[in-house]
């Protein structure tokens, strides 16, 4: 099937209204078609290319779209909720305010892509190139993120409560204000990024690489920093209350600015109140 005009899609849609399993739609081309507001609900569209498309409010819920081309496609207020995308490729793809929850998007490339607003709670994003996406006030709630790539990406007021970022590279990120409360972060790399004023009560961070990064009024309360790796990290009226620091990497300079109530220190030993 090769390229379809919008009046042929409706025909289709309407054709499979009936069928349980949606309109079958794997490979065809579809790119910069005006498809607002269309129910593609179940559809079958792997591999389709819908590159440069308008799907604004589209119900897209549990549509299978693993390796389709949305790269530069508008999909602002669409319902992607249990849908499939893994492999696809979202690049500076427009989602605002879009509807994820416990969607697939493992291995998508949606570096540049805009997804402020979103809702992907409890979405699927592991080895997701997010690099310089805006996720700024996305909600990430259980998400999770192995390995995924967010260098540069903007995650302002962003809720990552206890999202699984293992391993992910958040270089260079600006996740000020975040909520990463209880947010399993081992091994994750944070080199120069900007963790102000975020809430990382409770979080893993063991072993994570956080060089320089600003961490400035970060609320770290019984955090795991075990191993981490803080030379340079900005640490002004961060609070480490009852946090563990045992075999970080971090300057006791540093830790002069810092908030510290029977925090145990790099060495081992536990500091006292205040001090």
């Amino acid at each position: 099937m090769g390229e379809l005009t919008r009046k042929e899609v409706i025909q289709l849609l309407a054709v499979a209204s009936g069928d349980d399993a949606g309109v079958r739609l794997s490979g065809v081309d579809l790119s910069d078609l005006d498809m607002r507001g269309l129910c593609f609900r179940r559809a079958d569209l792997r591999m389709a290319n819908m590159s440069g498309a308008l799907l604004n409010r589209a119900d897209l819920r549990r549509a299978d779209l693993a390796g389709a081309n949305l790269s530069r496609a508008i999909l602002n207020e669409s319902d992607l909720s249990g849908a499939n995308l893994a492999g696809a490729v979202l690049h500076d793809a427009r989602l605002v305010k879009v509807g994820m929850r416990e969607a697939q998007l493992n291995a998508i490339d949606a570096a540049g892509a805009d997804l402020h607003d979103a809702d992907l709670t409890d979405a699927r994003l592991n080895l997701a190139d997010l690099s310089s996406a805006d996720l700024s006030r996305a909600i990430l709630t259980r998400a999770r993120l192995n390995k995924a790539q967010l260098g540069g990406a903007d995650l302002v007021d962003a809720r990552l409560q206890n999202a699984d970022l293992a391993e992910a590279n958040l270089d260079l990120a600006n996740c000020t204000r975040a909520n990463l409360n209880h947010a399993y972060l081992q091994r994750a790399s944070f080199i120069e990024a900007i963790l102000a004023w975020c809430n990382l009560r409770d979080a893993n961070l063991s072993e994570a690489i956080l060089l320089r990064a600003d961490m400035t009024s970060a609320d770290c309360s019984r955090a795991i920093l075990r191993a981490a790796q803080m030379r340079g990290v900005i640490l002004r009226e961060t609070n480490l209350s009852e946090a563990t620091l045992r075999d970080a990497q971090v300057e006791d300079s540093a830790l002069a600015y810092a908030m510290l109530s029977a925090t145990i220190m790099p060495g081992g030993n536990t500091s006292l109140d205040g001090s």
